[in-house]
């Protein structure tokens, strides 16, 4: 430690210097305290206005569910699923093992469109690292598969001429931080993505933990294992939920001394619960309570997922594209009547434009 107003190594320490000095660190954590600050405020504040955008039923779009449409109509346009006495009386409704396999393929490919993404590489922002970036995901669905029946844009009547569009987009914002506790480079975010022409929102969070990362100079890549979590809102016909179990590597690089470049690849596993919420089957009439009833829970749905990208960081702007791969899925209920997932492969592609601080 330099004492103001003494020699040492042949320089005269000037009084007031050390107090200068930390004056200016000050400064610069105060700088550096307000900037976070003030885009926690901007994405709080965009949230709001996301959520409070979506919140009216007038804004119930071609990709909202309408469970009803995946039971076969008679010609009396009422679902094949209610069973009436010798009267005419509803005296309940009989979801059969096809309608149970077309809910669970649905559930399965809209829980990949609104699963976590989270393009990052594997290294973690460090204990003092922040990150908040606006990003924007298409995803491929089966749109010809009657499963797709089940959402607004399509007419129980005529079915094949309106579909939904063979790609989903959604758009989000997010926030992303790395901390120190409860182990070292710990990487925790979180946010919230909306499905375009719907009022569906997708409430995401994650934690991330380096394994190892900052070799630099070496040619080993960082790996780390990260978990995260998505629930459905915005939605009365079905509760929805994805956990997602994921392993990264990644390796970066500069580019001519004035930004860097980071590739990284992974695996995911992904976990989906869904369930029904009790909805009208005769929806045509105000007075058959007894034909208000839910799809069944399901069993867990498992989807595989491999991804790569890379994160282009040049000085607080971030810009990361990923893309994604879905297996088909193939899992089963067989809890009362077999259910089947049919979902078809899935291709995806995510964009994450951000600032790093």
């Amino acid at each position: 430690m330099v004492v103001a107003g003494t020699t040492f190594c042949g320089l005269h320490a000037r009084p007031g210097l050390s107090r200068s000095l930390t004056g200016l660190a000050a400064a610069t954590y105060r700088s550096r305290a307000m900037r976070l600050y003030r885009a926690f405020r901007q994405v709080a504040v965009g949230m709001a206005f996301l959520t409070a955008a979506l919140a009216g039923d007038a804004l119930a779009g071609r990709n909202d569910l309408k469970l009803v449409n995946l039971c076969p109509q008679a010609a009396s346009q009422e679902c094949t699923w209610v069973e009436r006495d010798a009267s005419g009386a509803v005296t309940g409704v009989s979801i059969d093992s096809g309608g149970k396999s077309r809910f669970r393929s649905l559930m399965s490919e809209l829980g990949v469109v609104l699963a976590p993404r989270i393009p990052m590489p594997a290294g973690s922002l460090g204990f003092a690292g922040f990150l908040v970036t606006g990003e924007m995901g298409i995803t491929q669905i089966s749109r010809n598969q009657d499963y797709w029946d089940g959402v607004r844009a399509v007419a129980p009547q005529t079915p094949n001429l309106g579909r939904p569009d063979s790609v989903l987009t959604t758009l989000g914002v997010f926030l992303r931080k790395g901390i120190w506790l409860p182990v070292p480079a710990l990487e925790l975010g979180g946010g919230v993505v909306n499905l375009l022409d719907s009022q569906m929102l997708s409430w995401q969070a994650y934690s991330k933990f380096a394994l190892h990362e900052g070799f630099h100079n070496l040619p080993i890549p960082s790996l780390s294992v990260r978990g995260a979590f998505a629930y459905l809102t915005g939605t009365d016909q079905a509760n929805l939920g994805t956990l997602s179990l994921d392993v990264l590597v990644s390796k970066g690089f500069g580019v001519l001394k004035t930004a860097r470049i980071e590739p990284f690849g992974g695996w995911s596993l992904l976990l989906i619960t869904a369930s029904g919420k009790t909805i009208d089957f005769t929806p045509l009439s105000d007075t058959d309570w007894q034909a208000n009833t839910a799809f069944p829970g399901q069993e867990v749905i498992t989807r595989h997922r491999v991804f790569g990208g890379a994160k282009l960081k040049f000085g607080l702007l971030a810009v990361i594209a990923q893309y994604e791969l879905y297996l088909a899925g193939h899992s089963r209920d067989e809890s009362v009547v077999s259910a089947v997932d049919r979902s078809g492969k899935q291709s995806a592609f995510s964009l994450s434009l951000g600032l790093e601080f």
